[in-house]
């Protein structure tokens, strides 16, 4: 995922200042953006190593974390977020907040983008919830968007989030500014070169491409790719202008330019020198894909040489997509029929799959379904598995008046104090808080649903999911919507 290169500079840019050790802090950034990635790395297990039980602790750990997420190590990543989550002393929200905003980008390292989309969304949709941080979630939101072949949405969405950034935040040294004008750009170029005649055989993406899409509208009617290259110009930080000039050379290989690849390859050396594993393979795929649209699949099968034996690991899912598809379209150019023919079956197979998969993200959270898909959701995504297990014995007996913390607790064999204290640590909620809280969303979504018969009235949709006490409906109801339930039916 290319979006990936942006994350470690977002999370800084949305770290609380007044929190941060601002000396280190400052510098920490200040080496991001000089794409300096490894060096980063090192002041980040510094700061986290000095921090101890500071206020900004938990901001430290959580950095440190980032940049070991991106960088590949999962487990140790892991470990860091839950240790920054049990720093955190100022408030529920706040625990809440960051280990839903941690969930989202494991969720997304990993692929599960039905739940990184949810949780992301969970987090832009918390009250009171800090610009910056609300800010990053959004940003979340457009990668995830992306990822799932909704590039329409995604332009959209990246729309929405440079209002958001001009009406909410400060962005006095423009590294807001500067990293969302080069995140347009990449977008463009993507959709760009994914839009070329040679490679209109990729269903997946050519089912969320549009024609009035590439070049991208939204700043004016000239905004097209050359345009957002121009808006990109005055960006100095080493970091994105690798990514710009990456790009622009990555435009000119889809325009058969054979020299570009020398810069491509520099690039993908870079990339390697940084230690970024999985960066390296989205580069790879890019420029094969470019190459492919330039008519030099020679090209493309000596960039793809590397990725072979991960290919035939069985991994299946978004990861697998690009590298099928450009593994197919090489065979077919070297003549090898069969091998193309298979490649390509599995491709579609894949795609298809995805496809069905994405489908059941398009809802908005508030109106899923109450029992609804297998994949985890946002709330379940941020416990430890043992948890998972009483996450889903209470969403499997809401509908029941008489579910009780203790009941809970026993399904798991755990005593009620533990439940308590890993549903704080991991949620930021006690057991009773999310049952309320769920039983209140099912509610809403059953008030939202265009079937419902307001004839039912709020009651009826309330005693659907276990709660009789009219005072207890609309007391919760409001504390967590900000309106009557009676308010949401007569809309």
């Amino acid at each position: 995922m290319f979006s990936m290169l942006y994350f470690p500079v977002v999370s800084a840019l949305a770290t609380p200042a007044p929190c941060a050790h601002s000396a280190l802090s400052g510098r920490f950034l200040d080496t991001l953006l000089d794409g300096k990635l490894n060096a980063a790395s090192q002041l980040a297990s510094r700061w986290a190593d000095e921090a101890g039980n500071a206020e900004f602790a938990p901001h430290a750990l959580q950095l440190h974390a980032d940049l070991q997420l991106m960088l590949g190590i999962e487990v140790e990543a892991e470990e860091n977020y839950r240790r920054s989550q049990k720093l955190i002393r100022s408030s529920k929200h706040a625990i809440r907040t960051a280990s839903c905003r941690n969930a989202a980008w494991q969720a997304f390292f990993r692929h599960r983008l039905g739940t990184a989309l949810a949780c992301f969304s969970r987090v832009a949709d918390e009250p009171e919830i800090e610009p910056a941080r609300a800010v990053e979630a959004y940003f979340g939101i457009v990668c995830v968007l992306y990822e799932l072949g909704r590039t329409s949405e995604a332009a959209d969405a990246l729309d929405d989030l440079f209002e958001r950034v001009e009406r909410d935040l400060d962005d006095v040294a423009g590294h807001w500014h500067a990293l969302l004008a080069t995140l347009r750009f990449d977008l463009a170029v993507q959709m760009e070169v994914r839009n070329a005649t040679a490679l209109r055989d990729h269903v997946y993406w050519q089912s969320g491409l549009s024609s009035e899409r590439v070049p991208r509208p939204g700043q004016g009617a000239d905004a097209s790719v050359d345009s957002l290259a121009r808006a990109v110009f005055g960006v100095r930080s080493p970091l994105l202008r690798a990514r710009i000039d990456y790009l622009q050379q990555l435009r000119l290989a889809a325009c058969a330019d054979r020299d570009a690849i020398g810069e491509l390859q520099r690039h993908l050396q870079w990339s390697r020198e940084q230690g970024i594993g999985d960066y390296q393979r989205t580069l790879r795929l890019e420029i094969a894909l470019a190459t492919l649209a330039g008519a030099a699949p020679h090209l493309a099968c000596s960039i793809l040489e590397p990725l072979h034996q991960i290919g035939r690991n069985g991994t299946t899912g978004h990861r697998q997509l690009e590298y099928l598809y450009c593994s197919a379209k090489t065979r077919q150019a070297e003549g090898r029929a069969q091998e193309s023919l298979q490649l390509y079956s599995r491709y579609a197979l894949v795609a298809m799959q995805c496809l069905r998969e994405d489908s059941q993200v398009r809802a908005p959270f508030l109106q899923r379904s109450a029992k609804a898909s297998p994949q985890l959701d946002d709330v379940g995504a941020r416990l430890p598995a043992k948890y998972r297990r009483a996450y889903s014995y209470v969403l499997d007996n809401l509908d029941r008046r008489d579910l009780s913390v203790r009941e809970v607790a026993a399904e798991i064999g755990v005593t009620e104090r533990a439940l308590q204290s890993a549903f704080k640590n991991f949620l930021g909620l006690s057991p009773t808080e999310l049952i309320r809280r769920q039983r209140m969303e099912r509610i809403r979504a059953e008030l939202t649903d265009r079937s419902y018969s307001s004839d039912r009235g709020v009651l009826g949709a309330a005693s659907k999911w276990g709660v009789q006490n009219r005072s207890t409906l609309v007391n919760g109801y409001r504390k967590q919507f900000h309106e009557a339930p009676s308010e949401t039916l007569e809309r």
